[in-house]
């Protein structure tokens, strides 16, 4: 009876590790879809974005993201590197998903 206690105790934490997994590798798929969403914006506006920091919030997936994106001049006057943080807690310290990216001069791809 004990082996049979202790295998099934150990299936039962496996599976429960496997449904976390499943959660967070779900979660950080969509925070990636958000991510690279908001680069593909940024990349295809009529004009520069500013310069700085901005927080905004998108809904994918019935859930709330919030996006913080950074954008910065670089040493070509023809680009602004963008990096994009994405989080599911507005208060977390932590991000699900960061992806960065240049958008070129908007005058330069009409």
């Amino acid at each position: 009876m004990t082996i049979i206690a202790v295998g099934v105790s150990a299936l039962v934490a496996s599976a429960g590790s496997s449904a976390w997994r499943a959660d967070y590798l779900r979660e950080r798929e969509f925070g990636r879809w958000v991510a690279s969403n908001r680069l593909t914006e940024l990349q295809v506006l009529p004009a520069w974005p500013d310069v700085g920091t901005k927080n905004t919030e998108a809904m994918l997936g019935d859930f709330r993201w919030y996006v913080r994106t950074r954008t910065q001049k670089v040493a070509d006057a023809d680009l602004r590197r963008v990096d994009v943080e994405v989080r599911r807690d507005k208060d977390a310290e932590s991000y699900i998903y960061t992806v960065s990216g240049f958008v070129g001069n908007p005058e330069i791809r009409q």
